[in-house]
């Protein structure tokens, strides 16, 4: 089997940075709409602390599964077509001159096996720490409900993750060879789509309810 290719496949581990600032993305716009449609709807900060809380367990949760099933769906698949195409280049000829495959040994069966684990645990570990990132970032925006007054908690809560993401976008386009500005104020005027779109429906709701006690 070719051992190398399979090795590659299971070892390449990508960039934990990327992961942290994947996951610390995720965790922010889980609740950044939360806390300015709940402002906007005029709940007290417990109500929108508890509803934050829920988002970004759902956030945190979410992003874990989705980071595990896309990573060992896509190793997997590769290891996989590593593993038939090696036998497939081993074909040789056989005494009447019929194609015939090579048969792994053993001890590449358990090779195969052992990085298919391999795949598994890197997988895990990568859900792990987007998971945790992301529900780090969510508990920081949700800090100031709990520790400021109420009267302009949410405001703060809104700037710390408009400046969150400023830095966070900075650092991606860093990380990516590309302009550390163009992808901060991208990634702030997602942010700030996300908080419009909220704040709208959150008066929406407000209005509504308070039309129709």
């Amino acid at each position: 089997m070719a051992i190398q290719t399979t090795e590659l496949i299971a070892l390449d581990t990508g960039s934990v940075m990327a992961e942290l600032v994947f996951g610390s993305i995720d965790g922010i716009f889980s609740v950044l709409g939360i806390i300015a449609a709940g402002g906007a709807a005029l709940l007290t900060n417990l109500q929108i602390f508890t509803t934050g809380m829920g988002g970004a367990a759902a956030g945190a949760l979410s992003v874990f599964a989705a980071t595990y099933l896309s990573e060992t769906t896509e190793k997997k698949t590769r290891l996989l077509n590593a593993w038939e195409n090696s036998k497939n280049l081993r074909a040789r000829k056989s005494s009447n001159g019929n194609s015939q495959k090579r048969v792994p040994t053993k001890k590449e069966h358990a090779m195969f096996h052992s990085l298919l684990s391999k795949v598994h645990r890197r997988a895990l570990l990568s859900g792990l720490v987007t998971s945790g990132t992301s529900s780090i970032a969510s508990l920081s925006l949700l800090l100031p409900l709990v520790l400021i007054a109420q009267s302009y908690s949410v405001s703060v809560s809104i700037l710390l993750g408009i400046t969150l993401l400023s830095f966070l976008g900075a650092f991606r386009g860093a990380s990516l060879k590309q302009s550390a500005a163009k992808s901060a104020i991208k990634m702030v005027i997602l942010g700030v789509v996300i908080i419009v779109a909220s704040r709208i429906l959150g008066n929406y709701v407000e209005t509504v309810f308070l039309n129709h006690p």
